[in-house]
């Protein structure tokens, strides 16, 4: 899957990195979802479908995560444009990695 997009600019950030109380499959398979983009470009903007791809989640899924506030960071570029930034997306899986690991050495 490509993760190319184009950069674009006068984008707002917004950012939502609230773990949910109880473990998401992703938390599982963070680290295996993360290196899919060992060598996507870190700058690189990718859209809801292409999000959706990546993680393995439905799109309505990432939709109601940004109005719920979890779910990976995004940008929102105008008023019905998102897109998610490769990089802030690797970060977030990994801080999801972490957060699975520390629940599952608590429930041992």
């Amino acid at each position: 899957m490509p993760m190319r997009a184009a950069l674009l600019t006068g984008e707002r950030m917004t950012t939502l990195s609230c773990p949910p109380s109880r473990l998401h499959f992703l938390d599982r398979r963070a680290d295996q979802i993360a290196s899919l983009a060992i060598n996507a470009d870190p700058d690189a903007l990718i859209d809801t479908k292409q999000m959706s791809a990546w993680l393995g989640v439905s799109i309505p899924w990432l939709e109601i995560g940004r109005s719920k506030n979890y779910g990976p960071p995004y940008r929102k570029i105008g008023a019905k444009i998102v897109r998610y930034r490769v990089g802030d997306v690797v970060a977030w899986l990994d801080e999801r990695k972490r957060v699975a690991e520390k629940k599952s050495s608590e429930a041992a």
